[in-house]
């Protein structure tokens, strides 16, 4: 019985471990609509509580990064400067590159896009560089 319970918190801390380098995604729509173009200041990175994004709009497009820390799934804060994980420390510069751990890896980009009707569309299936930008004109 007692290898049996080791066995079994074994196992709960190697998920545990291996959760570290895939934050949560499960149930995430692919394609999530954001709105109108016009309800992002332009230079200023909008948090979306409800998809865990951030979206930044300038005066030549959009773009969309994940808030989601790439340690264990925290929700970061916007700083003066990039991110920071409120839980663990974590911090990425604006182009959501790690500047200080325990982050494993930089924030994920997504592609962004407008329907026919001007509204902006938030591909989470589609990765990008930090640089892209969906063109506003």
């Amino acid at each position: 019985m007692a290898g049996l319970a080791a066995a079994f918190a074994g196992s709960i801390a190697a998920i545990g471990l291996f959760k570290q380098f895939y934050p949560p995604s499960a149930g995430k729509k692919q394609l999530l609509k954001a709105g109108s173009l016009y309800a992002y200041p332009v230079d200023t990175f909008t948090f979306l509580k409800d998809h865990n994004l951030y979206i930044y709009r300038d005066h030549e497009g959009v773009r969309a990064v994940s808030a989601v820390c790439t340690h264990l799934g925290c929700i970061l804060e916007k700083s003066s400067d990039g991110f920071v994980c409120p839980c663990h420390g974590s911090c990425y510069n604006d182009h959501g590159a790690v500047l200080s751990g325990p982050a494993p890896r930089n924030l994920a980009w997504y592609k962004v896009s407008r329907s026919q009707d001007g509204k902006l569309l938030i591909h989470i299936n589609e990765k990008v560089a930090s640089e892209f930008k969906a063109n506003i004109s």
